[in-house]
């Protein structure tokens, strides 16, 4: 019977080449080694771990652990906002100053582990989670924006956590081998949806090319400019955001190690609208988009633009399988040709935090994203469902 031990590493910047290096295949874009350092720097008060689970040939599983501070109810960290789950405080409770455990990332979808080549016991998962909440057990330890797959994987396995489903991402499927949009547009069954793309694509082939940069140092230097235009995106939604915050999550995806690539409409010194993606040779996914509501006005083609139709065409170029286009606007994202991906949610809540699981909040969040995006029915939306404590 082969041994396995856990190893854990207080400070992510300790954990030596050998284990990097048996840990060559990314389960999600954002758990590598690069993005999770850039992480790390950019926010230098929250402490990053890191865990794996190796036998006696070598690491087999890795994943980064964010340990956040105690905080108050509105923070941006905070499980209850971002698992989107029906708990009940009780009387006195002090779930709100309690310190939370993020394994992997807040900043990618699918969320995944770093992991060799060489095959090994899904249940392995399952023991290197366990491990990491034991180790923390006073705080709350949650995983976000797992897919199907990987929850099915750990859920039987996890005592004393609960799942339950936090939201659906956009994803563009990228036909193998071609570069015509054309090819693209006979993978969208909806007739009403490749009319619309072909509109949109003719409403801007006669506008100024938009410009691409793809170097470091010069998307750093816009981060100042660009950051404006993201925050009134953020706002237009409901959510805070400030310029600088803004500006300093431009420069942290530009450094991840990833290759970017930034789209701009209207101009370097005045733009309009913009995306910044980010990609290795397989995967490619959009980080942020900003517009400018004032100098656009009705013009609402910049959007899908920076959003959908120029990574689009680069990701057919670029020979890339998918393009992550995020949680958030879904609809807008599926009448752009995209697919709906259901993500999940798992977090291990500690006995004495004074709180219970409302059940049924699948179905009452389902029923939400049903009412914002039409185009899912309801036998995909109860296909969804786990509502599993």
């Amino acid at each position: 019977m082969n041994h396995h031990e856990i190893l854990r590493f207080t400070q992510i910047e300790e954990v030596p080449d050998s284990v990097w290096c048996d840990l060559t295949n990314p389960g999600s874009l954002f758990t590598t080694r690069d993005w999770s350092l850039t992480l790390r720097r950019s926010n230098q008060t929250v402490p990053v771990e890191f865990w794996a689970i190796r036998d006696r040939s070598g690491c087999l599983l890795g994943i980064p652990v964010h340990v956040y501070p105690e905080a108050p109810a509105r923070s941006t960290y905070d499980v209850w906002s971002l698992h989107r789950h029906d708990f009940e405080p009780t009387s006195g409770s002090m779930h709100r100053s309690r310190r939370h455990v993020l394994i992997g990332t807040r900043n990618g979808q699918r969320n995944g582990f770093l992991h060799s080549r060489r095959p090994h016991d899904p249940k392995l998962v399952g023991s290197l989670l366990q491990a990491i909440a034991e180790e923390h057990r006073t705080s709350v330890v949650s995983m976000l924006y797992l897919d199907r797959t990987l929850l099915e994987t750990v859920r039987d396995q996890l005592d004393g956590w609960h799942a339950g489903f936090s939201d659906a991402a956009a994803e563009l499927r990228v036909p193998t081998g071609e570069t015509g949009i054309d090819s693209f547009l006979d993978t969208v069954p909806d007739s009403r949806t490749r009319g619309r793309i072909r509109a949109e694509l003719r409403a801007v082939a006669d506008e100024p090319p938009a410009v691409r940069i793809e170097d470091v140092n010069e998307i750093e230097a816009l981060a100042p400019t660009l950051a404006p235009l993201l925050v009134k995106l953020n706002q237009r939604h409901g959510q805070p955001a400030d310029e600088a915050s803004m500006a300093a999550y431009i420069r942290a995806s530009a450094n991840s190690g990833l290759r970017p690539q930034l789209i701009i409409t209207g101009g370097l010194t005045e733009p309009k609208a913009f995306s910044l993606s980010v990609r290795d040779s397989h995967l490619m996914s959009v980080r942020a988009v900003g517009l400018d509501d004032e100098r656009l006005g009705n013009r609402a083609k910049d959007y899908p633009r920076v959003l959908v139709h120029e990574p689009l065409a680069y990701a057919m170029r670029s020979g890339i399988q998918a393009v992550d286009l995020g949680v958030g606007a879904l609809y807008a994202k599926m009448l752009r040709g995209a697919t709906a991906v259901p993500l999940y949610s798992l977090v291990r809540i500690p006995h004495d935090l004074g709180v219970t699981v409302v059940p049924g909040g699948d179905r009452k969040r389902l029923d939400e994203l049903h009412v914002a995006s039409p185009k899912l029915s309801d036998t995909t939306l109860r296909e969804w469902a786990v509502d599993c404590g």
